[in-house]
């Protein structure tokens, strides 16, 4: 199967998956960095694509409770993984962009990272200069540029080269 299949199916959990059994880790409550606080919102388990792999979703908050974004934090390192998305990923709303949320949610979900990596793959694609900033302001290793491959949905989502840093968190 290519990661464009459309026979491709995610299982959503918001408790631990039958599936993994022991292998999954519930998220702590509290993972939280200055004003910007993560709920642990589901997990997706994608199935019938060996290069797609299970990942956390988090909502991401800041002190009044608002709804500023989210981040994802996937599990494996397969080379979608290595290349393309990394193993951690975020978006901020466009009205809550320039005050360092992204910052502060890869921050505040560090120890949880940590429970499973001693360092992660990060990426941004090239013209994304918030991202990128965020990313070095995490103190990240740029490790160059690669181009995404035309099977990957990051391309079928407008992406063509990704840079790609290694962080730890």
């Amino acid at each position: 199967m290519h990661l464009g299949d459309k026979n491709l199916h995610i299982r959503f959990f918001s408790k631990p998956s039958p599936l993994l059994g022991a292998g999954f880790i519930h998220p702590p409550d509290g993972l939280c960095f200055d004003d910007i606080a993560l709920r642990f919102d589901k997990f997706f388990e994608p199935t019938g694509n060996p290069e797609l792999v299970p990942f956390y979703h988090f909502k991401m908050e800041d002190a009044a409770h608002r709804l500023v974004g989210h981040l994802n934090f996937r599990i494996g390192d397969t080379r979608h993984i290595q290349d393309i998305v990394g193993h951690i990923g975020y978006f901020v709303h466009s009205e809550f962009r320039g005050n360092g949320h992204a910052f502060k949610a890869c921050r505040a979900v560090a120890p949880f990272v940590r429970q499973f990596y001693t360092q992660v793959i990060v990426t941004a694609e090239t013209d994304a200069a918030a991202s990128i900033r965020t990313i070095e302001k995490l103190g990240a290793t740029y490790m160059g540029e690669i181009d995404v491959p035309e099977s990957d949905p990051a391309f079928i989502r407008g992406a063509r080269r990704k840079r790609r840093y290694l962080w730890t968190p």
